[in-house]
């Protein structure tokens, strides 16, 4: 039997493993945790930089612009170079404006973007069933730097999708890669817009 000065530190140790043990469970991050965290985000505002490479470009192509995103659907892209381009997703209708002409049609009108749409849609919302619904889900990293691979689970999808992989930090996604079925890539990297920097 330990007793005296020993017997009061492995008393202490003790104490200390057990006070400890629930702090580092309310500490546990995974999936559920990232999900509530970006489902918290009311509405957010970046700058955007984009770079596709594909077997039918000679030299990646670079476009920049602006995003606006309110919870839980609304997401508004504006491409200002290499040529103005506008996109709107409302609540499942998108509105597509390019070289002066404008396109609107609903995601249930074509599977294939509502899969691509609604896995950055449904990452910004924290919607972890409808990614679930869609995507093998993988995360790694932690709550300040976290990386989400997506893979398609439908076959007609991942023809189109073979992967997606969004990163961030704490509840900012900071970039989106998309790897297509035609062999393009692209690349997206986000800045969010600073309150003093908002127009």
């Amino acid at each position: 039997m330990i007793s005296g000065p020993d017997s009061r530190a492995l008393r202490g140790l003790a104490l200390g493993l057990f006070l400890a043990t629930p702090a580092y469970a309310q500490q546990a991050w995974g999936l559920p945790q990232l999900m509530q965290a970006l489902a918290r985000l009311p509405a957010a505002s970046a700058t955007f930089s984009e770079q596709e490479t594909s077997p039918v470009l000679s030299a990646p192509l670079t476009s920049t612009g602006s995003l606006t995103y309110v919870a839980p659907g609304y997401l508004h892209k504006v491409t200002i170079s290499p040529a103005p381009e506008d996109f709107v997703l409302d609540h499942g209708q998108i509105t597509l404006t390019s070289g002066g002409t404008t396109h609107v049609f609903t995601l249930n009108q074509d599977p294939r973007i509502a899969g691509l749409v609604e896995g950055i849609s449904f990452t910004l919302s924290g919607d972890l069933p409808g990614l679930q619904n869609l995507y093998t889900l993988s995360l790694t990293g932690t709550a300040a730097t976290w990386r989400l691979h997506l893979v398609p689970k439908d076959a007609a999808l991942a023809r189109f999708i073979r992967f997606m992989v969004i990163t961030g930090t704490q509840n900012h996604v900071t970039s989106i890669d998309t790897a297509s079925g035609d062999g393009s890539e692209t690349r997206m990297s986000i800045a969010a817009v600073q309150p003093s920097d908002a127009p």
